[in-house]
């Protein structure tokens, strides 16, 4: 459980640097606004890994398979624990990369905002497995 705290606190932390790296001027923004057509591109990206990456990682655990597996093999909630923090944090990095090398684009300014709020939501905890996949694991194994 520590293991994937520290995932889930680390990317929200790499994110904040990189707002920080930006708004006190070590990075410049702006740098990547070409064109309309490439911006357009670049936002849609953002918009689509947004709309299927929260979806995906808030409801995970209640497909049928997934909690099947996790139900028969509590170790595995780990591995899913971590895949959806990292299908968020890989989303949030893009979107607010994209933001600063736009030049302030509002969407991804604001599909950024949406997903740390979805990262609200994934906490990991140990109420929050045991609810999940109806089981604890070993004292060893976590």
């Amino acid at each position: 459980m520590t293991l994937l705290r520290v995932a889930y606190c680390t990317s929200l932390a790499i994110a904040a640097m990189i707002v920080v790296f930006y708004e006190t001027h070590i990075l410049t923004a702006g740098t990547r606004a070409y064109d309309s057509q490439s911006n357009y591109k670049a936002e849609m990206i953002g918009v689509v890994l947004t709309i299927v990456a929260i979806p995906l990682a808030l409801k995970l655990m209640s497909f049928k398979k997934v909690k099947a597996l996790v139900y028969q093999q509590p170790k595995k909630y780990l591995k899913v624990s971590a895949f959806r923090i990292a299908l968020l944090a890989l989303t949030l990095i893009y979107n607010v990369l994209t933001y600063y090398l736009q030049g302030f684009d509002a969407t991804l300014g604001y599909l950024a905002l949406m997903v740390v709020v979805a990262f609200l939501f994934i906490w990991p905890s140990e109420g929050k497995m045991e609810y999940e996949c109806g089981s604890t694991l070993n004292s060893d194994e976590k």
